[in-house]
């Protein structure tokens, strides 16, 4: 992609570097990099979320589960977070929004969660 026309198509159509999808092993990480907005996971039994990658001031993501198996979970570690991280995710379509508020790999706050 040359030309912003380019990566506004992509973005739109399909192709955006914001949102991401994963699949990890039963009881792997999930690990959300340094420009995702959305990132959209099928679990395997408890996947924790890996914000480190993700950590700079003011960037905003949201979790989503996607289903899976083996009682699929999405956890976060509170030791990412300002306070307390939210509450595993169990349910196909829930949504869990945290932002880092001074870039370093524990400043993340939840912003909103939402049920499916």
């Amino acid at each position: 992609m040359s030309t912003t026309n380019g990566r506004v198509r992509n973005h739109f159509e399909g192709d955006s570097p914001y949102v991401a999808t994963d699949a990890p092993a039963n009881g792997a990480d999930t690990v959300v990099d340094e420009t995702t907005r959305a990132h959209v996971v099928t679990a395997d039994g408890t996947n924790t979320v890996d914000l480190d990658a993700a950590a700079r001031e003011g960037h905003e993501v949201t979790v989503v589960h996607d289903g899976g198996a083996n009682t699929p979970t999405l956890s976060f570690d509170d030791a990412n977070f300002v306070g307390t991280g939210p509450a595993n995710i169990t349910t196909q379509g829930a949504t869990a929004t945290v932002k880092n508020i001074d870039g370093t790999t524990s400043g993340w706050v939840v912003v909103a969660t939402g049920s499916a």
